[in-house]
This record gives C-alpha cells, structure tokens and sequence, in this order.
C-alpha cells in the first residue's frame, strides 16, 4: 500500500468522508492560530504551516481582528455537510457559544446565525430576545418576523434569568452562566453525535429537552427519552 502523504491526517479531519472515515463531529478543533493573510466582509484566511484556511466570521469578530500578516488565534466552530465542512470562527467563547445555540433551532442555519451575529453584539441580540423584540431581530439579514419569533420562544426562557434587571446586557455572575447554558448545549450535541446521531437530529433533540440547570447527564437522559419516544 502506497504511503500516504503527511498533509493527509488534516485532510481526513476536514473532509470526514475520506478514505471510508465517516464519523461527523463539531468538535475536532478548538482553535485555530496563525497569520492573517487574507480577508474580506465575512471570511478570513489564516495560514498555518504552509496549509491557509478559509473561515467564515462575523461582524464583531472582524472588528477585532489585527492588521493583516499578524498572529491571531480564533475559536472554531466545524460545520459538517455531506462530505464538506465550513470552518466558523469567533473571537470570544461567548459568541462561540450562541452560535452553537442559534443552529440548534429548527430553521436556523450557520448562515444566518452569522448574520445574527454580525448585526447585533451577543449582549444585544440575548437583550432583544428577552424583551422578544422580534422587530428589532428580524433586522438581520435573512431572519423575517416568523423566524425572529421562533427564535425568541425557543430562547427567550432559556436567557431570561442571566439578563440584568434593568434589561442590560448579562453583567458578572450572569455572563458566566450564560456561558455555562451554551457549554451545555454544545455538550449535549456533541454526546447525541457520538452515539450516532446526525447534527440536525442531535441538536433538535438537545433544544426539546434542554431544562434550567440541567447536569450533562440530565440533559442527555431526557433527549435519549425524547428519542425513544418518537416526539
């Protein structure tokens, strides 16, 4: 059998369907560090070891972004399809994380949870949710009224209670356990997808029956019963 070349272990990690390896997962990269090369409205290029990878970023994180050929590092989000991944990326786990909960709603795609992402900063986009400002979210780029609306009946319970009685943004405490309900989630996909389950099944199951502190193991007994129940 013919050696394979060195560049094929990152090849079959990008391209699952290689070679027979058919095991999808969202979380074979955590980062991704390297130099700047390239960029547009909505894309970077970051090149690493000679090999430049394409990656789709929002708004706020292009606001942060330094000047071109310097380091950088951005956290990843992997979205498989078929035998193709898309590589998204972010500048805080926050942001990181509501993208991983926006995808989780039934009609919700990478795509337009960018552009969520890229009209409103995270404080303000879980503000509007809480408030259901459905106008006001419905402003972001291929999201109409419907959809805002769904989005704010599926989260809105969710954010309630780490938004600031004011109506600010989530401020100490609260910040943390936001990011600890997007963990979660994350979390809960990621165990449905290792026991064979397909990202679009996984992450409905996850939405159903994600509850208010919910351990890992809670969350993933109750989307296995939502499972076994056909609901």
């Amino acid at each position: 059998m013919n050696a394979k070349p060195a560049w094929f272990g990152v090849f079959c990690y990008l391209k699952p369907m290689c070679y027979g390896a058919t095991k999808r997962r969202n979380d074979v990269f955590e980062y991704i560090k390297g130099e700047l090369s390239a960029q547009s409205a909505d894309t970077v290029v970051i090149e690493n070891n000679g090999i430049g990878y394409r990656v789709h970023v929002s708004l706020t994180t292009i606001a942060e972004l330094p000047p071109l050929h310097e380091q950088l590092k951005l956290l990843l989000y992997p979205a498989f399809r078929e035998d193709d991944v898309t590589l998204y990326g972010f500048a805080t786990a926050e942001e990181r994380g509501l993208f991983g909960t926006l995808i989780s709603i039934s009609g919700i795609g990478p795509k337009a949870a960018m552009g969520l992402l890229s009209q409103f900063a995270e404080p303000e986009l879980i503000r509007h949710i809480v408030n259901a400002d459905a106008k006001a979210i419905a402003r972001a780029p291929g999201i109409g009224k419907k959809t805002a609306e769904r989005i704010i009946l599926e989260l809105k319970d969710r954010y309630k209670d780490v938004v600031a009685e004011e109506g600010d943004a989530p401020v100490g405490g609260a910040t943390a356990k936001l990011r600890a309900a997007d963990n979660l989630t994350n979390e809960g996909v990621n165990g449905l997808l290792g026991l064979g389950y397909t990202y679009a099944e996984a992450s409905d199951l996850v939405a159903r029956a994600l509850a208010p502190d919910m351990t890992i193991e809670e969350l993933l007994t109750a989307a296995l019963a939502l499972a076994a129940s056909g609901r």
